[in-house]
């Protein structure tokens, strides 16, 4: 799948949060990029990454080529993290399109840089409720 077929649904998010377009950048791989960059990364098959820029601001490093299988995988890491909630609903199935999917990966990864979230079950709750609040989750 080609994330730059995405970039509006990334454009929106980036406005939502007070981050610019401009600082939306496509790489082939993260962890390479941040090698570049002298940033720690060590998931070769990490999907989006929010870095802090110099000088205040943050970037929002996307991988531009995904395939399925590995959105897939990142969404059943969700499905095993919301069993620690409940076991009778599954919120990842809400997530039924490439949008929405996408839209919960950039929200979770945006979580990890506010200051009351400090791990994926926090930032799996933040994302859901700003789906919502996004109208992302509306029947």
């Amino acid at each position: 799948m080609n994330i730059r077929d995405y970039y509006d649904l990334f454009k929106y998010l980036m406005e939502q949060y007070c981050l610019f377009p401009d600082d939306l950048i496509y790489v082939e791989n993260i962890a390479d990029w941040c090698r570049e960059q002298g940033i720690p990364e060590t998931d070769e098959e990490r999907l989006l990454k929010l870095v802090a820029k110099d000088g205040g601001g943050c970037i929002m490093v996307i991988r531009e080529y995904e395939s399925d299988k590995i959105m897939e995988e990142r969404i059943n890491a969700l499905r095993i993290r919301g069993q620690l909630k409940s076991v009778a609903f599954d919120r990842a199935d809400l997530l039924n399109s490439n949008e929405k999917k996408l839209a919960y990966l950039f929200l979770s990864e945006y979580a990890t840089s506010l200051p009351d979230i400090q791990d994926e079950l926090l930032a799996d709750n933040w994302a859901f409720d700003e789906m919502e609040r996004l109208g992302f989750l509306k029947k």
